[in-house]
């Protein structure tokens, strides 16, 4: 399986990825400007490349100005790391080169636009909006902690 990061906020309650649908959970935003997924008129996740944001290294969010998703312990002093009660989680045992492919049941990585170290985690299928953030949460527990 690829290397597949993504910053989120840690639920307290078992050290996982806080559920949710803001950008610092494991969810999607579905509204505003910053609406990670697309929805049809009826309910349906769009398929259009767009879904949850992953990257291959913390250090490439900082690179692209994302600092304040980085956790502020990761800080040296230059990088800007300053995000409050974050962790930084990869999927699953996260060895392989950041590459598009499945990642879960009903779930892949796909490059963003013009990128190979920004990408997505978005549906396979065209699902309602409820599927996919089950499909999201259903992945909660393979999310290790690993700031390296």
């Amino acid at each position: 399986m690829p290397r597949i990061v993504r910053p989120m906020k840690k639920d307290p309650k078992d050290n996982l990825p806080l559920l949710g649908d803001r950008a610092s959970c494991l969810g999607a935003r579905t509204t505003g400007r910053h609406a990670d997924v697309d929805i049809d008129a009826a309910g349906n996740v769009v398929l259009n490349r767009k879904g949850i944001s992953v990257s291959q290294c913390w250090r490439t969010l900082i690179a692209k100005g994302l600092g304040f998703l980085v956790p502020e312990e990761l800080d040296d002093g230059q990088n800007g790391a300053s995000g409050k009660n974050m962790a930084v989680y990869v999927i699953g045992n996260g060895t392989g080169p950041f590459a598009e492919g499945t990642i879960a049941e009903g779930l892949r990585m796909c490059f963003k636009t013009g990128s190979t170290e920004l990408g997505v985690v978005c549906p396979t299928a065209c699902v309602p909006l409820a599927q996919y953030q089950a499909d999201l949460a259903a992945t909660r527990g393979d999310w290790i902690e690993d700031p390296s």
